[in-house]
């Protein structure tokens, strides 16, 4: 069996398992037996992947990590406030909301 073409079959179903899984989470949140949490949960995902994305940019000295720690610092803010205002889960919600403000502090002083 070749190597390279093992890689490229494993990458496309990684890929299409990756996005049916966000589908399928998504369609999840969207019934009518979804809570006010559906938002926190969206955005914490979303904040975790631009997190992940930034440090491998970051870590590579990609030439456009400055430009992917603004975004970053913007989407840990929104994640901040929201998990702020979040009180019904605090035990989970604050230490979040606490890391993203630091997140977004550091995201800023690197993309300075």
């Amino acid at each position: 069996m070749e190597t390279g073409k093992t890689n490229k079959d494993l990458l496309q179903i990684l890929a299409e398992c990756a996005t049916e899984c966000d589908t399928c989470f998504d369609a999840s949140l969207d019934n009518e037996k979804t809570d006010a949490l559906a938002r926190v949960v969206r955005l914490c995902r979303d904040c975790a992947k631009i997190c992940y994305a930034t440090l491998s940019f970051v870590a590579s000295n990609s030439s456009h990590a400055k430009h992917l720690a603004k975004a970053c610092a913007d989407i840990c803010d929104e994640c901040a406030e929201v998990c702020g205002n979040h009180t019904n889960h605090e035990q989970e919600c604050l230490p979040c909301m606490k890391i993203c403000q630091k997140c977004a502090e550091a995201c800023r002083e690197f993309a300075a």
